[in-house]
């Protein structure tokens, strides 16, 4: 609906001009403080979380201090250590580079929710036969929007908090990731260095098989079974081998290195296991949880688009503005107003939904603290457990394995008894070597899911075990209990 009041002295064509221009140099400066969001908005907050794990991170789009590429080939150059291997990805891996992306893409939308509305003009020429044509200009301004400009605000800041959880939550993930790869790769390198050492024995087993049997003092049936040792060791070797070099690509994937950059060395050997703090760490890891923070960020966005929601529907669109009309040479200028009536629809849709949206992430967050609690006991429980059972085997099972393997070279150098019984006692040594492995990595995956909890994010498979099928492996475990 449109008013015009034409009763007024009218202004000159240049009084109107000056009208608008100032109009235009008011508004312009408010529009340009809402929309003022900074190109590295979030990105500091996204650091400070992160640096709960130790490490810091670098968005390179807004951050391009130093030398990436220098900083990288020095880590390279030294030999790689968990800690290294972690800051190399940080610098060099693009799908963190991808995340810290989306912040810029949240930024887009926050500087479209606050900005301000566009002002409208319009025009029209009427012609009558003879005469000059009358002019009609108006020039409005959507209100309603200035006036939900501030609860519009509300809702994409608290958006813009959560997206910047996500990217802190996806960043606290690559740290994990390149820390539980570079251990895996560390204990498929211990593996593959026992693998190597029952290959040996099997092959010099196999090889004094085959001169016993040429000088008819052994039978067919014991010649194949030491070939069949040997031939399985074969296989083991290489499917060590192989898993080697799948774990060194994984770790590479993560690293973002490539060419002549994947020749780096790693550093020792996996260490042995830390003490595990008994004490519960529940509320440390709530309290610091990305993932709660999170969801409440999203609730409080809902919640705020339900009362924009609500408000929007109960007052009605809202344009005002002015008109200028030129008839017959003269101007002739009053207000315009445009009302929508609220009749068959007052924004009943938006409210249900950012309602039901509320109460599901209400759900969400009640499923996500007992989540956290549970991830956290059960993976101090796999800590501990690992550690146990890697202490045992270190303590108890190598030293009987040890003295049993002494005893046999004894017996053989006196020769009571066969270099069979030898190389199988020192194949039992390293399998028991191998469990001892294979605790260790059990131990410090799980130390790494420790410290991520610690940190405040929910490691994916918190709760899933990994699990040892050996002999050995369940004699260490039951005894632990």
């Amino acid at each position: 609906m449109m008013e015009e009041l034409s009763n007024q002295s009218p202004p000159d064509g240049r009084r109107g001009e000056r009208r608008l221009t100032r109009a235009i140099a008011w508004v312009a400066p408010l529009a340009a403080l809402f929309a003022c969001v900074p190109q590295n908005a979030g990105y500091e907050d996204v650091r400070n979380l992160v640096s709960r794990t130790g490490h810091e991170v670098r968005w390179r789009h807004v951050d391009p201090a130093g030398n990436s590429r220098a900083e990288a080939q020095a880590i390279l150059r030294a030999p790689l250590t968990a800690d290294s291997a972690v800051k190399l990805a940080l610098l060099n891996n693009a799908e963190l580079q991808a995340a810290f992306e989306e912040l810029g893409m949240a930024r887009g939308d926050l500087v479209r929710a606050l900005r301000l509305p566009n002002p409208s003009v319009e025009g029209s020429l009427l012609y009558e036969d003879g005469e000059s044509p009358a002019v009609e200009l108006s020039l409005s301004q959507d209100l309603s929007e200035l006036i939900f400009l501030p609860m519009r605000n509300g809702v994409a800041q608290a958006e813009f908090a959560s997206i910047k959880l996500d990217v802190a939550g996806r960043a606290m993930d690559l740290i994990l990731e390149v820390r539980k790869a570079f251990y895996g790769y560390l204990a498929d390198q211990q593996i593959l260095q026992l693998r190597a050492t029952v290959l040996e024995a099997s092959k010099a087993s196999a090889t004094a098989a085959e001169e016993i049997h040429r000088a008819g003092n052994m039978t067919d049936l014991d010649l194949g079974s030491q070939q069949v040792l040997y031939e399985e060791a074969r296989v083991s070797y290489s499917s060590a081998e192989t898993a080697l070099a799948t774990s060194r690509e994984r770790l590479n994937t993560l690293l973002g290195v490539w060419e002549q950059d994947t020749g780096w060395q790693a550093a020792g050997r996996l260490n042995d296991p830390e003490e595990v703090s008994s004490e519960s760490l529940e509320g440390q890891a709530i309290e610091r949880s990305v993932e709660l923070a999170a969801i409440r960020q999203r609730f409080t966005a809902a919640s705020r688009r339900a009362n924009l929601a609500r408000a929007q529907g109960l007052l009605p669109e809202l344009e005002a503005g002015v008109a200028f009309e030129r008839d017959g040479g003269e101007w002739g200028y009053g207000p315009v107003v445009e009302v929508e009536l609220p009749i068959f629809y007052q924004g009943q849709g938006e409210v249900a939904c950012a309602q039901a949206e509320m109460r599901r992430e209400q759900q969400l967050y009640v499923s996500m603290g007992v989540r956290v609690r549970a991830a956290m006991r059960a993976v101090q429980a796999r800590a501990s457990t690992a550690r146990e059972r890697a202490l045992y085997l270190r303590d108890v099972l190598l030293p009987m394995r040890e003295r049993i393997l002494n005893d046999t070279q004894l017996q053989f150098n006196a020769m009571n008894t066969s270099v069979f019984q030898l190389l199988m006692a020192r194949r039992d040594q390293v399998e028991t070597g191998r469990a001892y492995v294979d605790s260790l990595k059990e131990y410090w995956l799980a130390a790494a899911d420790l410290e991520q909890l610690r940190a405040g994010r929910v490691p994916e498979g918190a709760m899933a075990g990994s699990g040892m099928p050996t002999a050995s492996a369940g004699a260490a475990e039951s005894a632990t209990h």
